[in-house]
């Protein structure tokens, strides 16, 4: 079968079975196909902070697939690759994290107000986030208490990506793992966030200031 014809799953898997000169031309398929996803959310992300220069999207590719090879392609490895394209939602994850992590550093971190002229105020969603990471090892706690329902990786995951990683509602529908509307990934937020609020004692954020 030829590498174009195999599955994205079933190529990861080849290219970290493999060794020698096999490997490297699996690899190097692997890298033609996952570049262009990379690199649009590369763009895309980019774009919350500035105007996404050539020459700094090339960069972040790079940075992107040196975290995914690094230590014996440990990022890679450590994937569930048990479902066909769940690799491309974790990749989505990473490269969207390398460029937060570009972004942070000091030396960048005027680029932030670029694309505007005021800072604005933290909102309440933004006050939740810092509440809720303060607390990440008691919320976990509290959410293994959900362990028994049948789709409770994919809510924590959701609840996660959103606290934690700072995605959209909409970012986290487009994960092929996740299978829901904006509106379905709304829903478990505001559910498992009203719980985890609930037994932790905090007041509902509220959205009037």
């Amino acid at each position: 079968m030829a590498q174009e014809e195999i599955s994205i799953r079933d190529l990861l898997h080849l290219c970290l079975s493999s060794d020698g000169q096999d490997g490297e031309v699996q690899w190097r398929e692997f890298v033609r196909r996952t570049q262009p996803l990379i690199a649009s959310v590369i763009i895309n992300t980019v774009r919350r902070w500035k105007t996404p220069a050539p020459s700094l999207v090339d960069d972040l590719i790079q940075d992107t697939y040196v975290k995914l090879f690094a230590n014996d392609k440990k990022a890679l490895r450590a994937t569930k690759n048990e479902h066909e394209n769940t690799i491309f939602g974790y990749l989505k994850v990473i490269a969207s994290n390398v460029v937060r992590d570009h972004f942070r550093q000091p030396v960048n971190k005027a680029d932030e107000i670029e694309l505007s002229d005021a800072v604005l105020p933290p909102g309440p969603r933004d006050r939740e986030r810092l509440e809720f990471l303060h607390k990440k090892e008691e919320i976990k706690g509290i959410l293994d208490t959900l362990s028994s329902s049948d789709t409770y990786d994919r809510d924590v995951a959701i609840f996660w990506f959103f606290y934690e990683q700072g995605y959209t509602a909409k970012e986290i529908s487009l994960l092929p793992a996740v299978g829901l509307t904006i509106k379905g990934v709304e829903a478990v937020l505001f559910r498992l966030a009203r719980y985890v609020r609930e037994k932790l004692g905090l007041d509902e954020p509220k959205t009037g200031d």
